[in-house]
């Protein structure tokens, strides 16, 4: 009786902790990347220091940038419509110019026009007046003014269909 009991002792039975520390050490890690992942995303997100500021060789440049950048935002379908259509605010990009010193402003308005007309819908009236789902076949009018420096500017009006 005495063999049995020593065999299974309180310190036998007892758990191991052998890997507690490397538990520790992951749960360490996961909680630093959490607050790292953190930082980035209020740097980022909040502060508005993700855009980049492009660099072009003229205000020409910039404005076609401008629209460049607009249509990205349309294919992506990041926006919706007449969010940057005046009345409301338009979005408004920085740039450089090669060879100047400080930062110049881009405006541009997206605004939503008109709808087309999908092959095989029948048309009533003098327009169609049904939006379609999704958003697709929607007309879209871009205007990006750039200002560069000595009050230099330029205007590019572009139509996109989506």
């Amino acid at each position: 009786m005495e063999s049995n009991r020593a065999r299974y002792s309180i310190k036998k039975l007892s758990i191991s902790q052998e890997g507690a520390s490397l538990f520790a050490a992951i749960l360490i890690a996961l909680f630093a990347l959490l607050a790292l992942g953190g930082l980035y995303f209020a740097l980022t997100k909040l502060l508005g220091t993700s855009h980049t500021i492009k660099t072009y060789a003229s205000v020409k440049d910039a404005a076609v940038g401008g629209v460049n950048h607009a249509v990205m935002l349309l294919q992506s379908e990041e926006i919706t419509n007449d969010q940057y259509c005046p009345p409301n605010n338009p979005l408004n990009l920085r740039f450089r110019i090669a060879g100047r010193d400080g930062t110049f402003e881009n405006r541009i308005n997206i605004c939503f026009m008109t709808y087309t007309i999908p092959p095989g819908f029948e048309t009533l009236g003098v327009a169609y007046t049904k939006e379609l789902p999704g958003e697709k076949g929607n007309i879209y009018t871009i205007i990006s003014e750039a200002e560069g420096p000595e009050d230099t500017r330029s205007r590019i009006e572009a139509v996109y269909a989506r």
